[in-house]
């Protein structure tokens, strides 16, 4: 289930940042960011739905990010992989409430653009996943 929701989040370029990273660039084509959709035409997405998806996706980012300045403070502003193991077995129980919120506001991110999709669009994304080694998806309806 975890799997499929980030998936599809990643997919959908709802970047719903690890708290163990630092913030990287928004995952997904740029499409869906709010800029050129022409990459999204197989997807048939209407101008409403991405503005809707882009909406969505810049409310889990104003969400993420007080979460994401906690990782920074905790990890005293470096990647959680440029720790030391002993660092990172340490800062773990700090970071995983924190890292289990974000995964439940992608959490909920995902079903508000589920909720958009048309069921037709739901099947070419979870197509468009499977093609292109991406796990999970939306269920073909």
């Amino acid at each position: 289930m975890r799997t499929m929701l980030c998936s599809l989040i990643a997919a959908l370029g709802i970047a719903a940042t690890a708290p163990a990273q630092q913030p990287a660039p928004p995952a997904g084509p740029p499409g869906m960011m709010g800029g050129d959709s022409a990459e999204f035409e197989w997807l048939g997405l209407t101008a409403d739905q991405r503005a809707k998806i882009k909406a969505i996706r810049d409310q889990l980012q104003q969400q993420n990010a007080p979460l994401r300045e906690q990782v920074r403070q905790i990890t005293g502003g470096r990647s959680f992989r440029d720790l030391s193991p002993a660092a990172r077995d340490s800062l773990l129980p700090k970071l995983q409430p924190i890292r289990d919120q974000m995964m439940e506001n992608g959490r909920k991110a995902h079903e508000q653009i589920e909720a958009l999709l048309t069921p037709e669009q739901r099947k070419k994304l979870a197509q468009h996943m499977r093609e292109h080694g991406m796990r999970g998806g939306p269920p073909p309806d």
